[in-house]
Formats: C-alpha cells, structure tokens, sequence
C-alpha cells in the first residue's frame, strides 16, 4: 500500500467519525450562496457587461459599481452572469471579470464571523452529541475504504478530458427564460454545451415549441428534462424562430382552400378545413405562420395558419359609396364561388367599407335581417373617388364622353382629378381648379404617383458611441461613418434626415425609439456590424420586428440591395427581438454590415468604398419601398 493511499485511509476515516456532525455540511451551504453575487471596483462607477469572455468584447450594457447579480457559471477569467439590464429593465446574460466579482461577506460559511443560534460555530459544535463509535468499528470502515480505494485505482488517472456530461452542466444554470421560439427544421438536436460537436441530449420536430434565454451570438439557453431530471441545454439560434410576444389579433380571408394545422408545420395534423374567401380570425405568431382558435367537437383548440394561406383586411376600415356600373352581385364569402345574397343593376348607388385588395365589405338586408357580404372591387366604380393622370404627359378633358366632344382643358399627368361617373371608357371628371368634362378612363389611375423619398422622415440610428464602443472597439467609428454617407444621399433625393447621434454620444436605447417617434419618422433604418464567437461568419442579415407594418417588406428591399450593392454573403432577413425595432411604433429595421470577427470581413468593411456602397444599398431600398 503507496503512503498517498494510507494518507487518504486516515482521511476518509476521519471524515466518517465526524460524519454524524450535521452542522458541517458546507457543500450545501456554498452552492447556494454562489448564486448571488456584487460586483466591485475601487476606481470605476460603472461596471461593463461583456457579450463574449474577451477583452475585445462587444459591451452589452454597464452597471453601477456593488450591483448584485446573479452567478451562472465561474470560467478562468470570466464569470457568466444574470442580471436586470438597468436600461430596458430586461433581463440579460453576459460576461464579468472574475477580478470584478465577489460574494457578500455573510456568505462566506468559513467566515469567523458566522454565527448559529447567535452563538460561536465552536460553541455549537460542543453541544452536539457525538454518537460512540468503537475501536473496532473504525477499524472496519477504514479497511472497507482501503479496499474501495485499491479497486478503484484507476479513478486516480481520470483526465479532465474525461468528465461526463452531466459532470459539465452542474457548474452551469439556465437562467429564467425570456423568450418563446419556434422549432424551424425537422429532428432539430439540442446539445449539452453550446458547440456542434457537444452530446445530444434530444432532439424536437418542426413546428415544436420552446422556451430559452440568449448564451451568446449563436446559441440560446434552456432547461429540458432528460429522464426526468432538469438539465441545461443549448440550441442552434439558426434552428429556432423567435415568437412574437406581443400577439395582435386580425381578421383576414382564405385565398384558397386553407388548412388549419394542429403545430406550426405542415406535417402536422389538419384541425380543420375553409373555403376559399372564408372570413377568419388569428393573431400574430412567427413569420410564416398565424396563430387561432378553432372548435373540434365543441372543444377550442389552438391552431396554425400559413401567413400566404390568408390576406389580412385593411386597417382601419374607411366607409365609401359607389356605383354600380353594370349589374353587380353581393357575396355572402370574398369570393365569386360563394353564395350570392342579393344582386344589383346599373347605376345603383351602394355603401360599403374597405376590406381586403380585391374585396369591399356590405350590410345587405335579406328578408329584413341585416347580412354582411362582400362585393368584388373590380365591379364598383367609386362615387366622388379620386383618380390621377398617367400614360401621357398631358390630358385633354372634353365636353362629351368621346373624342368628338370639344377640348374644355387639359391636366398634367401626376395630377389628381375626382370622378363622379363612368359611360363605356370615359368618365365624368371635376379637375383640381373646379372645371367639369369627360376624360379617357384608360389614362387614369387610383394609385398616386410615387415622390420617391421626397419629404420623408428618415431616421438613422448609428448603433452603439460614447462610452459603448460596440464590437472590437470600433463598431461605433463605422455606424457613424456609415450613417453620415446614408444621410447625405438621402438628403439629395429630398428626404428629411434626423440622425439619432451625429459624434461620437451615448444615447440610451429608449432615447433612440423616443427620436423616431417624436419626429414621425416614415422608416427607422438602425446601423450595426456584427461579430460572432466563430471567425468564419460573415455576410449581411436585416432584422424587424413582426407585428409592425410593412417591417418585413422593408427589411427584405434593404436586405436585397445592400447585398447586391456590396457583394457580401447573404444571411437573409429574420425578426429580431431587438429593443429599437420591436418598441418602434414606426417601420423600423437593423441592419448588421458585416461580421467584424471575420478578419477579411473587418478589413473590407472598414474602408470608405465599403461603406459607400452599404450606404447606396439601404437608399435604394428605402427608394424602393416608398415607390
């Protein structure tokens, strides 16, 4: 027997004699005060809060100095923790300097200070019976321990290499969970550590949902239970799709058959079937699919709808009168396939209210009760509505409905003129300086002409300045530079430009949001450059904020002509639960130039023509949205 074994003999006995002491059971006592911890500092008031356990870390936010947060997990020169962004009273995960972290003195239970029952730890001790324990009985258990230790010899060569797993996740907690997200491929893997080649710990199918916190740029954080015990695990960002957390409800028709699905995918079970033009309710969910409320056998079920199944109604609603210019039918569905409830001849004056693109919404009375249906567009032409000239630089208005009829004037394309009836191909018209004639329907149009993005309110939002300098110290240089290049181009093609920050300032980003809307801003364009803990990410990606109008539209004209105009990988538009977009009650998107931890990236996007071009992309996506 080797002198380390006997030494460990001695002490393994030792630790049984006085195994009977419960006032010793430090373990317990330290695993729950690590949980909570104080940041500290002797020269700094504020604290940063890193993105990544670098130095070169992009700053996520700054606390002041004795904040107490919470301890996820201890690493060699960073510790993981949780804590309550000050700024948007959300809660957050990042990185802390373990110099900067220390456990209040009252949790310390080896203090000479703590006290049990207001007496001394010594004191107590005494007071506590200790059970006789025999010569011979220490005898016994010490010669058990020896032949453990000798059998199991080989526990003494076990590398670091060779923890388990679950070894592995007990140093780390997931924090409480502050999104929902949606499964977006099949047999999607979660992990026990937040890298690819880590163990599966299970694996979900489309259309699954979960709950997570954010761990870093490309992984969230969890708790699932494997065998029925809690345990923390990791999944891909780019396997999940966010969900809206603030669903808003909406009406809409079935542009085809529509299936309502039991999961947010396809290859789930049908719940229910409708028509097309079926006039339906949902709300808001993830990108590509709506969530409602069905009943199967008199029991409300939650169900999926594809978002290109259904076509939103207008909103708000506008009340118009028209008239019927030959005989015209009233729906009892937003389709021509459905029963007509009534029907109308030529020249008939009617009421109805907007409703979709294709369809207006009508009371209609059958047999004295009141019956919404629904006329199609195409068969009403709209009493007093307002028309603009095209196709021809000029029009003449004339006397008669033909060309036989005297010129009275003529009007300007682009300017409006008010039709109050139509005969064949013309139309009775009242120009803008109040003169009345007949004109050619085939040179008029409903849709305005588009300005362009003349005396529209851009905002531009450089992320990150001041004391944030953003991803590898010089994110906040580059936004800057770039927002200034945006601006003089907007400018030019006559937009009104208000920049959140024009040098190098600190703004919150409530103070950011509170900009565009105090200024009425007709599109939010926020600046960024990405970083990744992987050095090989790169390319542009555009985020917006679900449940606002027309972002995705928006986001997709940016995204699209960023990447064309720069040649840089395409990452796609996504919804992104950002604080500038999703508390923006103005279309608003971010837009990520370029990953700054991919080397060649960084040096390609830190030139001027770079930013240049950037620049020409989101004007000509913006130019593209407003026409």
């Amino acid at each position: 027997m080797t002198n380390y074994t006997k030494i460990l003999i001695c002490v393994l006995t030792f630790m049984l004699i006085c195994s009977s002491f419960p006032v010793l059971s430090h373990a317990e006592t330290i695993q729950s005060s690590s949980e909570k911890a104080i940041v500290s500092s002797e020269n700094e008031e504020q604290i940063p809060i890193l993105k990544e356990e670098t130095a070169d870390s992009e700053i996520l936010t700054s606390i002041p100095n004795q904040s107490e947060v919470y301890v996820l997990h201890t690493g060699t020169s960073y510790t993981y923790i949780s804590l309550t962004n000050p700024l948007t009273d959300e809660n957050i995960t990042g990185y802390i300097q373990n110099s900067l972290i220390s456990v209040p003195e009252t949790a310390d239970p080896d203090s000479t200070d703590t006290k049990m029952n207001e007496e001394p730890l010594d004191s107590a001790l005494e007071e506590t019976p200790t059970p006789e324990i025999t010569s011979s009985e220490t005898k016994t258990k010490a010669l058990a321990v020896e032949q453990q230790i000798e059998s199991e010899a080989a526990v003494e060569q076990q590398t670091e290499s060779e923890v388990t797993a679950e070894q592995a996740l007990s140093t780390i907690k997931a924090p409480a969970p502050t999104m929902r997200g949606l499964v977006v491929q099949d047999s999607t893997k979660v992990y026990a550590q937040a890298e690819d080649n880590a163990d599966v710990l299970k694996s979900y199918p489309e259309g699954s949902i979960l709950e997570y916190a954010s761990f870093n740029n490309d992984w969230y954080i969890f708790k699932i239970y494997v065998n029925g015990v809690a345990t923390t695990a990791f999944i891909k960002k780019d396997d999940v799709e966010t969900i809206d957390s603030k669903q808003t409800s909406l009406t809409g028709i079935a542009t085809n058959t529509l299936a309502i699905y039991s999961k947010a995918t396809t290859n789930s079970k049908t719940l229910k079937s409708y028509a097309q033009g079926s006039v339906l309710k949902y709300r808001t969910f993830a990108s590509d699919w709506y969530e409602a409320t069905v009943y199967s056998s008199g029991t409300a079920v939650t169900g999926y709808i594809r978002t290109k199944d259904v076509e939103n109604r207008v909103t708000p609603q506008e009340s118009l009168s028209g008239v019927a210019p030959t005989t015209i039918s009233v729906y009892a569905k937003a389709s021509t396939s459905s029963k007509k409830l009534r029907s109308y001849s030529s020249g008939s004056t009617l009421k109805y209210k907007t409703f979709t693109s294709e369809w207006y919404e009508a009371t209609v009375y059958i047999s004295g009760v009141a019956t919404k249906g629904y006329i199609k567009k195409s068969d009403m032409e709209e009493k007093g509505t307002t028309y603009y000239v095209y196709g021809a630089s000029s029009l003449n208005i004339r006397e008669g409905a033909g060309t036989s009829y005297g010129i009275v004037t003529a009007v300007k394309k682009g300017q409006a003129v008010t039709l109050f009836e139509t005969k064949g191909n013309w139309g009775r018209i009242e120009t803008s300086s109040g003169i009345m004639g007949w004109a050619s329907l085939s040179y008029l149009t409903k849709t305005k002409p588009s300005q362009g993005l003349e005396n529209r309110v851009i905002v531009i939002d450089a992320g990150h300045g001041g004391k944030d300098p953003g991803a590898y110290y010089i994110e906040k240089n580059l936004t800057l530079q770039t927002a200034k290049q945006l601006q003089t181009l907007l400018k030019k093609a006559g937009a009104k430009v208000v920049m959140t920050r024009s040098t190098d300032t600190y703004l919150t980003l409530s103070q950011r949001v509170a900009i565009s809307h105090n200024n009425k801003a007709d599109a939010f364009v926020s600046l960024h450059y990405n970083a990744s803990s992987s050095s090989s990410a790169k390319g542009i990606e555009t985020f917006y904020w679900a449940t606002n109008v027309n972002e995705k539209t928006l986001a997709q004209y940016v995204q699209g002509e960023v990447v064309k105009q720069t040649g840089l990988s395409n990452r796609g538009v996504k919804t992104g639960n950002f604080h500038v977009i999703r508390e923006n009650k103005k279309p608003a998107i971010l837009v990520e130039l370029g990953f700054l931890s991919n080397a060649t990236e960084r040096k390609k996007v830190s030139t001027e023509t770079y930013q240049y071009k950037s620049a020409i992309g989101i004007y000509k996506g913006l130019e593209k949205y407003f026409d």
